[in-house]
């Protein structure tokens, strides 16, 4: 049984390796022996999207000549190597992310994803892999720049993620319009930036790399802020309903990461957006 791991973890080096190098033969990798994870590749620091091979980042199996970097990637990694798989990566949008694991395109959804009542319906989650706060993004030279408390933004025009809880938590926001969500990050960014919107709910770490590479914004941490469960400020991966199994091997994969190493996992795939944005 030894053995067989570690010939499947050589096997999935190869793969990388041999998708980073144009001169390499593919190899055909039965489907059976992948981990095929969704992602949207544009959403970091969790995951985002470069254009040549590193250490760190792994190719996007539906983008060729694109790779996917960031703190899920990580994750992903360690997940698809303990199981004995080769990792697999779909570019993928937010929305499409759990339609296609329950059809079985792909195989698990590693993408900032917080495990919520709602969509716990559809697909079983592990044990959250990260937890996190939320906070309110605005333009550094806003006049919500200065606001401490969720009671500072009335008047303000807030625009969330579909589909998401960010979205949900700006009713929370008194004398706010809630806009209509948008599809993605950068679409928001853009969005507020042209002062069509005044801020946006983000996670932490997601408004640290933000702010990092882009001085124009800045973000409030609140108090008193947003109501929200334990589920809404964590994140996990999501597997079909009924793969029981599955669930609980991934949760002893996870268990097994330190929370100082996920820490730091963090804290490199926010420098690496960065350096990635400049």
């Amino acid at each position: 049984m030894r053995k067989a791991f570690v010939y499947l973890c050589l096997l999935a080096l190869a793969f990388v390796l041999g998708a980073c190098n144009s001169d390499t033969a593919q190899v055909e990798i039965a489907r059976a022996d992948q981990l095929i994870v969704g992602l949207e590749c544009n959403y970091a620091p969790f995951n985002w999207t470069e254009n040549d091979p590193s250490p760190y980042n792994h190719p996007i199996n539906n983008a060729p000549g694109k790779y996917a970097d960031g703190y899920d990637v990580q994750i992903a990694k360690a997940v698809a190597a303990c199981l004995g798989k080769v990792l697999v990566i779909e570019k993928l949008e937010w929305d499409a992310l759990i339609p296609s694991l329950q059809s079985g395109k792909i195989d698990a959804i590693i993408a900032g994803m917080s495990p919520t009542a709602d969509r716990k319906e559809s697909v079983n989650f592990t044990d959250a892999y990260y937890q996190s706060v939320h906070v309110v993004l605005v333009r550094k030279d806003s006049p919500f720049a200065s606001a401490t408390a969720i009671d500072d933004f009335d008047g303000a025009r807030v625009v969330g993620q579909h589909g998401t809880v960010y979205d949900e938590l700006i009713d929370q926001m008194p004398g706010v319009t809630h806009a209509t969500p948008l599809k993605s990050i950068p679409d928001i960014l853009t969005a507020i930036l042209s002062n069509k919107y005044d801020a946006t709910i983000l996670e932490m770490p997601v408004a640290l790399g933000i702010v990092a590479g882009n001085p124009q914004f800045t973000y409030r941490e609140l108090d008193p802020g947003f109501i929200v469960s334990k589920e809404a400020v964590a994140v996990a991966v999501a597997l079909r309903l009924g793969e029981d199994e599955l669930t609980n091997r991934i949760n002893n994969i996870l268990a097994a990461i330190p929370e100082d190493t996920r820490r730091k996992i963090m804290e490199q795939a926010v420098e690496r957006s960065n350096a990635q944005e400049k």
